[in-house]
Order: structure tokens, then sequence, then C-alpha cells
């Protein structure tokens, strides 16, 4: 299975939902749940203005949604399958109590 040309117009044209495709193709193709669809953190950059984010316009989540909406349509269907299972490796380095850390001895990299 290759990536629908519509869905590649479609990000191209909106400079949006790259992350989302990517998935609703690699889930039809091993119809197994995706490893993970959403960043847990938001991605920093220093040197960046808000204004500057795509992520900071409004219509940002809209959007996206829009884009599951018409990839559904596009790959003929829904692909994703939905997992509730979170396996996080660095969850060393999340800021909560370090009593509540599993592996709290586990040091630095």
């Amino acid at each position: 299975m290759v990536m629908p040309n519509e869905v590649k117009k479609w990000v191209d044209d909106r400079m949006n939902c790259e992350d989302i495709a990517m998935n609703f193709l690699v889930a039809s193709v091993t119809r197994k749940a995706p490893i993970k669809v959403t960043p847990r953190k938001k991605f920093k950059c220093p040197k960046c203005t808000s204004k500057d984010m795509l992520s900071a316009d409004m219509t940002h989540m809209k959007e996206r949604s829009n884009c599951i909406n018409k990839f559904t349509e596009f790959f003929g269907g829904m692909p994703l399958i939905k997992a509730e299972f979170r396996a996080d490796p660095v969850l060393y380095k999340d800021t909560f109590p370090e009593k509540l850390k599993r592996f709290n001895d586990i040091g630095a990299l």
C-alpha cells in the first residue's frame, strides 16, 4: 500500500497533519494500534516565538480534526485502532515526586 495521492495533496496544501497521515498509512498496513499518535509534551523551542508556531493558531486543532475526517474518507475507512497502553522509557525524566517514580535511581543519561 502507498499513501493515497489525495492525502499527500491535503498535507502539502495545509502544511499540517503529516504525522496523522503516517499513522493512517502504518495502521492500514499493519492492522495494529499506533505506537504514539500525539506528543505527550509540547515541543520546546526557546528561539521561537509563539506567534510563529503552527499550533499557536486557534484553528490548528480544528484543522487536525478535519484531517482525520478527510483521511478516513481517502483511506475508505478508519484504520486507527484504539489502544490504552503506554510504555514510556524516559518516565524518570518526568517532573513528579521521586517517591512516586518506580525507577527513581536510574540516574542521568
